[in-house]
């Protein structure tokens, strides 16, 4: 059993690996009762169904992309950010095709995983195939939990991680990039980006700080033809508090990259992360976020009984605090029999409860949505009593995944009721398990009198050995992606394969057989979907109550042991016409060699696939502007050249005589560059050059535009590109 191994492995080699491994800050205890269920868990609220979805086949027409074998499966990527991300169609400024997906993780191709375990990557080309599987850099070892970013304007990647290179022993946060867009693709030499423990202290004033598990992000920058890097690290040397973190930004264009540059880096820790951090006041969980068509970058997250957002709007160089309390009182509901509570103290008196927020499935990301106004991720609460929290205690069992919202223009957050809904789950009440048609009353007893729990178990993990800690702790991760308006969100969950464990009727065969779930927004996140169940159990085949069959087994991972979903950074957008919406979804997960976490005597195989979802709404095209697009007829529209550099000539045909014609440009974020041609035009061909220019007679700088003509009842938009 792999619970043995990791036993085994962390007992034996605690001083190579253990340390770098997140560890649990609050003590759990054994919550779980016999009156917990999971099951019919939504049955309240009127939402879009489960999303329909297929494979999609790759070049070599198979349903996954085999990456590599690695005996590393405990959690083999980021805790936090992306270690999917996809590249711009084109690399600037040489204007080479792009288009292709890199993944970063970390790969062990020995069972001796603390000593072995590398940084390494794969890139899979624009059809799905694998290109290249290899080592960031071969030699750096004891490294882990790689993110990475691209440069949206030269399509080069860049990864961060943290290992052992120095003398003194310490992880320090190492970060490299990929030349793509000069060479074709070439890592250079990793550098130390955050050097523990001494470049803390001039920002904390501690020099025994370790900030390590670093994320990454690719922004936009202040400066002229400039981009901006944004890395963070959490801090792993206190355990009673914080973490808190060192953030740091850099400045940089594609020459600074071929010069294979260090980078000029700004650094600065936060002083509400630090004193809740040595102060041991409260703990933080939190990720990062920043926009790639503005200045805004965000930390989100969750402190104690509030969830918190670190705001800057000016490019991470200022930021503002916002915090909102999220402790809702709710009713400790008693045996109908006997008046016994469901939760009682120590003294055996009635316990005291609340809903707040989690520290477990803290393992996620966020989304931007409503034109990079609000932020979105998933994370999960907990019932607790008052009596557990002042002791710093917390009931593992008891979690349930939420979406949490951020409005950066109002500063206050909001919640949606993902699984384990009541009648409406996107009000201001947090659902409440045994009263999900909010009458106030239990919703149903069991034989013996007390209250039925409905439980959501979000985890590909269960063993009760190991307590629920385990699982929602360490084996759990709820990763989104968007594109505007459409936005995704996946998790796993075990609840099937929890009552399976515990010998249940009619769950014989879910021993061992976790479920993707998949749900789906076409409105910003404001509402979602049903859950798309996804499995790779055969006996899920077919429809059978009586044994929990669903029919949600994949055929593509029959044979498998899917985990460890992870997303992809942008849904491609496949098709947006009137009942045809259909969106891309990139991902990478490991297909674990047998059940169980941290088992280097077997690993696993990490794969790609690709997903075609359906939604039920348009797609809202941020190049329409917010006009009323009226469907395109058979009109002459084209540029030549394209790419072009520093003019290019537009072509287009008037079919009405002295019709009103308006030609603009646009850029990629969907903001007008400059009006062409606004005037009343006589049918037949025109031409008119645009030489590169904005409205204020600026030169733009390199990248994808995008022009458009408006003529009598119709309009039309072609897309070019600038190179210098």
């Amino acid at each position: 059993m792999k619970i043995t191994a990791i036993f085994l492995i962390i007992t034996l080699s605690v001083y190579i690996f253990a340390n770098d491994f997140m560890q649990p800050t609050q003590t759990a205890i054994d919550d779980q009762n016999q009156i917990t269920r999971s099951g019919t868990r939504s049955g309240h609220r009127e939402q879009d169904s489960a999303p329909e979805y297929s494979f999609i086949l790759n070049g070599n027409s198979d349903p996954t992309t085999f990456l590599a074998n690695s005996y590393y499966d405990y959690m083999p990527f980021s805790l936090n950010g992306h270690n999917v991300r996809i590249q711009p169609e084109f690399s600037m400024p040489n204007g080479y095709t792009a288009g292709g997906i890199y993944i970063t993780y970390m790969y062990s191709e020995t069972p001796n995983v603390g000593m072995d375990r590398k940084a390494y990557f794969s890139y899979i080309n624009p059809d799905g195939t694998l290109a290249e599987s290899n080592y960031i850099n071969s030699g750096i070892v004891r490294a882990g939990y790689t993110s990475c970013a691209i440069d949206h304007y030269t399509g080069d990647p860049f990864a961060v991680w943290h290992a052992v290179t120095e003398p003194d022993g310490s992880y320090d946060s190492h970060m490299s990039y990929n030349t793509f867009h000069a060479t074709g693709g070439g890592w250079r030499i990793p550098f130390i980006v955050i050097d523990n423990p001494e470049m803390s202290l001039p920002y904390t004033g501690h020099d025994d700080d370790v900030f390590i598990w670093p994320q990454v992000w690719v922004g936009q920058s202040p400066l002229a033809d400039h981009r901006r890097i944004h890395a963070y690290g959490n801090n792993s040397a206190n355990s009673e508090g914080g973490p808190n973190s060192l953030y740091l930004y850099a400045d940089f264009t594609d020459t600074d990259l071929l010069a294979s540059s260090d980078l000029d880096w700004t650094v600065q820790s936060f002083p509400y992360f630090d004193e809740l951090t040595y102060n041991n006041l409260a703990l933080i969980r939190k990720d990062m976020i920043v926009s790639e068509v503005d200045g805004k970058v965000v930390f989100f997250g969750n402190v104690a009984d509030s969830l918190f957002a670190l705001f800057s709007n000016d490019y991470g160089e200022t930021f503002t605090k916002y915090t909102q309390q999220l402790k809702q009182p709710m009713d400790n509901s008693t045996n109908i029999n006997t008046g016994e509570p469901v939760w009682e103290n120590d003294d055996g008196s009635p316990a005291e409860m609340f809903i707040i927020p989690s520290y477990d499935l803290s393992h996620y990301n966020g989304v931007f949505t409503d034109d990079y106004t609000k932020i979105k991720w998933m994370s999960g609460v907990n019932y607790n009593s008052q009596e557990n929290i002042d002791e710093d205690i917390y009931m593992a069992a008891y979690i349930y995944p939420k979406i949490f919202t951020f409005n950066t223009d109002s500063g206050e957050f909001s919640f949606y009721d993902l699984d384990v809904q009541d009648t409406d789950p996107g009000d201001d009440h947090l659902a409440v398990a045994f009263d999900l048609n909010d009458d106030g009353e239990v919703d149903e007893y069991d034989v013996d009198g007390w209250p039925i729990i409905v439980m959501s178990c979000p985890s590909w993990f269960f063993n009760s050995d190991g307590g629920w800690q385990d699982s929602y702790f360490h084996e759990s991760n709820c990763k989104m992606t968007s594109n505007e308006n459409w936005v995704v969100c996946a998790w796993h969950d075990c609840a099937k394969l929890y009552h399976a464990y515990y010998g249940e009727p009619g769950y014989d065969g879910w021993v061992e057989q976790p479920e993707i779930c998949i749900v789906i927004s076409d409105d910003n996140g404001e509402t979602w979907s049903d859950i798309r169940y996804i499995n790779a159990n055969p006996n899920d085949a077919i429809i059978d109550t009586t044994n929990h069959y669903d029919g949600n087994f994949a055929p593509e991972l029959d044979g498998m042991l899917p985990v460890n979903i992870t997303l992809g950074d942008k849904l491609e957008i496949l098709s947006n016409e009137p009942g045809n919406y259909h969106a891309k979804l990139h991902f990478a997960f490991m297909d674990d060699e047998d059940y169980g976490s941290s088992s280097p005597s077997s690993g696993g195989n990490l794969h790609y696939a690709a997903i075609d979802l359906e939604f039920q709404e348009e797609w809202i095209d941020p190049v329409s502007i917010n006009e009323e697009t009226i469907p395109p007829l058979d009109v002459q529209l084209s540029n030549y050249p394209n790419p072009f550099n520093p003019t290019t000539t537009i072509s287009f045909s008037v079919t009405q005589t002295f019709s009103f014609v308006t030609l603009s440009v646009y850029n990629i974020k969907g903001q007008k560059i400059k009006t062409l041609i606004s005037d009343q035009l006589t049918t037949g061909q025109h031409t008119v050059v645009w030489d590169g220019k904005d409205s204020n007679n600026k030169q733009v700088g390199s990248g994808i535009y995008f022009y458009k003509l408006k003529t009598g009842i119709f309009e039309k938009i072609n897309k070019m590109m600038l190179i210098k």
